[in-house]
């Protein structure tokens, strides 16, 4: 059933997709004025809209305003001038709503607008609950539905500018408001009366600020126009890879957005490269998540399709689809769980941000193929052109929805029917008790943010053939978002797709893989059937209830198990305070109960009893007390210890680790070029992430191409530099490198270590997986770890160690010598990882250092192997105690 007729768009309307955006606002286009996508004829208005356009007059077109055409060469509005523009056609057109939804990581705002007819506005309550009912239709009968769908409006959310040098789809906003709060037109009114429309003119307003603001400071002179760092002060470029660890602010922002309204239409604006087709769309590649209902999926298709025929309707050559992105992982797509599509378009690039890109010959692909129809024939590309692009894909996408609101709102219920219906598998148990309460509690707080409902066992239960004790927690699948936590704790299974039979993978646009138990380390079973089990709501995610034991006698002292990434919350208020903290070397047994090697030892201070207190019941982990320290070898922490961390420019793992040392109140700072100079008075241990070379200490930054005052600390420090690092460590430092730092380390000490991976990925390939891993948990740097915790493997190395006389070394962790070594991604070629090496210790000089092929530090996502990160660089300039030493606790 259709229920086009109503919102008053024909089919030959849909075809005249407005590409003229900037038409309404004065502006010029490249559009052919003749051509099918000219602007729909304006309509006089009388009564009531004539006031609304006496009113939506006194409105300032953007060139007015900024002083310049948008798009026009060289000039780019700022956050500063926008959000003022925006409240100000909020006040002025009873088409917009304005609101800002919170503050961004640097204290900015984060607006969104809510824009449609003053009748739907004054109405949107009603209209928002609607929609919820559709989202979760239990207890909603298919008549009921269709009534809904048929009164109801689509709501379509679009955003822009998550990633900051993308300047054109930001910019291009400003027109869209212009236009959508101005216009007199039936088709303007078509629209508006048939969707709610959520824009978010900037995902990222951080980023907007640091490269817009530094592209207008540098005008006029020869320094880089483009911003050099992390345009998110922590993630930079991933800041839409974090949709389903959703550890940012602004993440958490869109999802609340997301959670309100259930838009069925999420359109994520972002721009390519500059040899790119000039604008891609949907449809993607394969493969695509299963968990993604199939309606989704043809829904997208659909809308992305529209958007080609807008474009090409209006003489925009040189669009494709089905290239490059695939629709696979949920880190760049929460809504596609939530029954929104997810519409990303991807506009070329012109040159340094805001100038014409100028050719020899025409750019991009010069070949016509299904999905590349008309090769772009011009020489010059501009910021201009990329506003009108992005424009037309907008309103195209309007348009299509516009027509069709009945059954876009129909099929959202349909969409919510076949989740809530859901029978294989019933429901997914976390048992209670597990070996690290962080990485449960952490998985709840992503599923309460995501809107998945959790209950929790009021007593002990059967399910599955397995016994479960009382406050475990279940998460059953027929729910609304059931697949969005089904996507999160199942095993991946991705399909081998190659170009060509015998040839190269099709390479993923991003990871593979995404299981959050293996990723963080707690147990989730998959129960096939159904059980009996009386369960609570879990409505606020907390730490679980722990019990402070009675002050250790005389002798006795504070035990905290090493296995919780979160014991160093607790390290860290200990090391704030001041307070002694040590580690026992190995095993020991008291009181009937046996300790692993790195448990925490504290002296029964009532300073200490105050620490343990408090972060015991923030993180709930467990506190025991001991009657007698142990006769075994171990360490003392040093007190304060100074971590520094090795940032180049724009580097995202070191910005993910800022994240996470914040989070943990680490005390580090980054390590500047100054530094080099005395980088042992000022560091204890230094962290060299994926992405650090020699050359990025060397080199860095060119002096000459950005502004000492702000940029001398990433400037490059030379082959003096390089040695002062060298020599840090032979002097006694400490330092921990991962993923490609490890080269980099292997380089600086001519570590005995060679990469045994075929570089032919017809024979080896592993894009973002999880492979099987033996790890040591009586190295220091393995303390606390399970023996085989998986490994995240993102095209990384993995080595020989060609000599062990060289320098003293104890491996702390390997690939296994033979079987499957794939738990849940893409590998080919696994068995070239049999018996490889990952992580080593080593001592060189009088320092210690730690190296790991793979990345430990990936994203946030892999926190149970990033604590080896944490026991490394703590442990390495800790003081080394014989038993007895340790005994008297360092006395």
């Amino acid at each position: 059933m259709s229920n086009s007729d109503r919102s008053g768009l024909s089919r030959r309307t849909l075809l005249k997709t407005t590409a003229a955006a900037g038409a309404a606002a004065g502006v010029a286009t490249v559009v052919d004025p003749d051509g099918a996508a000219a602007a729909p004829a304006t309509t006089a208005k009388t009564g009531a809209a004539a006031q609304a356009a006496a009113k939506a007059g006194a409105i300032p077109t953007p060139e007015q305003y900024f002083g310049f055409q948008i798009g026009s060469d060289g000039h780019l509005a700022t956050w500063d001038k926008m959000v003022p523009y925006f409240q100000l056609v909020a006040s002025k057109s009873n088409r917009f709503v304005y609101e800002e939804v919170g503050k961004t990581t640097l204290g900015n705002p984060y607006v969104l607008l809510t824009i449609s007819s003053p009748k739907n506005l004054a109405n949107l309550d009603n209209l928002i609950a609607a929609n919820s009912k559709l989202a979760d239709p239990r207890g909603l009968s298919p008549t009921d539905a269709q009534t809904l769908a048929q009164t109801g409006v689509a709501f379509y959310y679009v955003q822009a500018g998550i990633h900051s040098t993308e300047v054109g789809n930001s910019q291009a906003t400003i027109e869209w408001v212009y236009r959508l709060a101005t216009e007199q037109s039936d088709y303007m009114s078509s629209l508006l009366d048939n969707l709610v429309i959520l824009m978010v003119p900037c995902q990222n307003p951080d980023g907007l600020v640091l490269v817009n603001d530094y592209f207008v400071s540098t005008a006029g002179t020869n320094y880089s126009r483009t911003y050099p760092d992390l345009y998110h002060h922590y993630c930079g470029h991933d800041d839409n890879r974090d949709w389903f660890m959703l550890t940012q602010v602004e993440s958490h922002m869109n999802v609340q957005i997301q959670n309100k309204y259930h838009p069925q239409v999420f359109q994520d604006s972002h721009q390519a490269g500059s040899s790119a087709p000039r604008m891609f769309t949907p449809p993607y590649l394969s493969p695509y998540d299963i968990n993604i209902d199939p309606i989704t999926v043809q829904q997208t298709d659909v809308v992305g399709l529209a958007m080609q025929r807008g474009m090409t309707a209006a003489g925009m050559k040189g669009v494709g689809w089905g290239a490059e992105y695939d629709y696979w992982t949920p880190s760049r797509q929460y809504c596609v769980y939530h029954g929104a599509v997810r519409i990303l378009t991807e506009a070329a690039s012109c040159s340094n941000l805001a100038y014409p890109l100028v050719s020899n010959n025409p750019i991009g692909q010069q070949t016509t193929d299904i999905n590349f129809i008309e090769p772009y024939d011009q020489k010059t590309w501009t910021l201009r052109q990329i506003v009108d692009y992005v424009s037309v894909a907008f309103y195209s996408g309007l348009e299509t929805v516009a027509h069709d609101t009945y059954n876009w709102l129909y099929n959202f219920y349909r969409i919510g029917t076949k989740a809530v219906t859901r029978t294989s598998p019933y429901a997914y148990v976390i048992p209670a008790g597990q070996r690290d309460p962080q990485a449960v509690r952490d998985t709840l707080e992503i599923f309460n943010l995501g809107a998945v409902e959790i209950k929790q066992a009021q007593a002990a239960f059967s399910a599955g053939g397995k016994q479960y004790p009382a406050g475990s927690y279940i998460i059953y699948l027929d729910q609304p978002y059931g697949g969005f936590a089904k996507t999160l704790l199942e095993v991946q299974d991705y399909p081998l797709l190659l170009q060509y039979p015998g040839g190269p993978p099709q390479t993923p646009y991003d990871v593979t893989a995404q299981t959050l138990p293996m990723l963080l380390g707690f147990q989730a079973d998959a129960i096939p059937s159904s059980f009996s089990v009386s369960t609570k709501a879990v409505s606020t995610v907390k730490a679980e209830p722990v019990t402070m034991p009675d002050a250790p006698a005389s002798g006795g002292a504070y035990a905290v198990g090493p296995e919780s990434y979160g014991v160093y919350q607790i390290v860290s208020k200990l090391q704030k305070q001041g307070i002694p903290t040590f580690r026992a070397a190995e095993q020991f047994t008291d009181g009937g109960r046996t300790f692993p090697a790195g448990t925490f030892v504290l002296p029964p201070t009532a300073a200490a009893r105050q620490v343990l207190q408090n972060q015991s019941k923030n993180t709930g982990i467990p506190v025991s007390a001991i009657g007698a320290v142990p006769a075994v070898s171990g360490v003392q922490l040093k007190a304060g210890t100074k971590i520094g961390l090795l940032k180049p420019p724009d580097n995202l793992p070191s910005g993910w680790l800022m994240y996470i040392f914040d989070q943990y109140g680490v005390k580090y700072s980054i390590v500047e070029a100054k530094d080099y100079k005395n980088l042992s008075g000022k560091f204890d241990a230094i962290v060299m992430p994926q992405g650090v070379s020699k050359n990025s200490i060397t080199n860095g930054l060119n002096a000459n191409n950005y502004p000492a005052d702000d940029w001398s600390w990433a400037f490059g420090v030379g082959d003096a530099g390089w040695t002062a690092l060298h020599d840090f460590v032979t002097n006694g430092g400490t330092l921990v490198a991962y993923g490609s730092g490890s080269t980099t380390a292997q380089s600086l000490f001519s570590l005995p270590i060679s990469s045994i991976l075929p570089n032919d990925s017809t024979k080896f390939y592993c894009p973002g997986s999880l492979l099987s891993q033996e790890l040591d948990p009586n190295n220091p740097v393995a303390w606390g770890m399970d023996p085989n915790h998986p490994v995240w493997f993102n095209e990384d190395r993995a080595y020989q160690l060609t000599s062990t006389t060289t320098y003293p070394v104890e491996v702390v962790a390997k690939y296994p010598d033979s079987g499957d070594q794939l738990q849940s991604g893409w590998l080919i070629g696994g068995q070239y990882l049999n018996g490889a090496v990952n992580g080593l210790s080593w001592t060189v000089g009088k320092g210690y250092v730690v190296t790991f092929g793979s990345e430990i530090g990936f994203r946030t996502w892999n926190r149970g192997e990033e604590k080896m990160i944490f026991n490394a660089m703590y442990y390495g300039p800790s003081a080394k105690l014989t038993a007895a030493q340790f005994q008297r606790l360092g006395q």
